[in-house]
């Protein structure tokens, strides 16, 4: 295993913050009902891998405020709203509680802004660094490709991309074949990346 730290992260952006102070669970009430009433359907919100590929290419330095300026001016803020009314719909069905349509809508953008920077970009800076860790090109994964498992190419290596606690959740795709993909997790937060099996690299 290959480790990649805070040195090779020189133009990293750490911003993890919310957008709010969130009451105890209400994160996890408020991602199960969007995800029973689809809330992040792509034709509402659009496809936040081929957003932030668009914003990556732009050049700008990918902090949170120049994410959420690009989306904005890219995509809108009406399907947001739609999202939000969805999300608030559902968790009256669900009888949640004391979930307000504020709160829906913060949610909304807290997935939406937040976490898809944080996630993204944690996602492309491990590309970055280990493609220049290797001195070779990269590339991040167009839509197809996205939905074969892979997140770019560092040189012509398929790579993989999963945050560092991936191993500990069970979410089905996590458990990537070393075999036939570079798999690197990161931890944007700690600038630090694991190159699981650095000698795929010319195998």
């Amino acid at each position: 295993m290959l480790k990649l730290t805070a040195k090779n992260y020189k133009s990293a952006d750490a911003d993890t913050r919310s957008r709010r102070t969130w009451p105890k669970y209400k994160t996890q009430l408020l991602n199960i009902a969007c995800q029973n009433a689809k809330a992040f359907d792509a034709n509402r919100v659009g496809s936040m891998k081929e957003l932030w590929l668009e914003f990556v290419d732009t050049g700008v330095p990918d902090t949170l405020e120049n994410w959420e300026t690009f989306y904005t001016n890219r995509w809108g803020v009406t399907g947001l709203a739609e999202a939000g009314s969805k999300l608030k719909e559902m968790v009256d069905k669900m009888e949640l509680g004391d979930i307000d349509l504020d709160m829906c809508n913060d949610y909304i953008k807290e997935v939406v802004f937040n976490k898809t920077h944080f996630g993204m970009g944690g996602e492309s800076t491990a590309i970055i660094v280990t493609a220049e860790h290797f001195n070779l090109p990269y590339r991040f994964s167009n839509a197809i490709e996205e939905s074969q498992g892979i997140d770019g190419f560092i040189g012509e290596y398929p790579v993989q991309v999963k945050p560092a606690d991936s191993n500990y959740k069970a979410h089905v795709r996590n458990h990537a074949d070393v075999d036939k993909t570079l798999v690197i997790r990161y931890e944007k937060k700690k600038q630090v990346c694991f190159v699981e099996n650095p000698e795929f690299i010319g195998d």
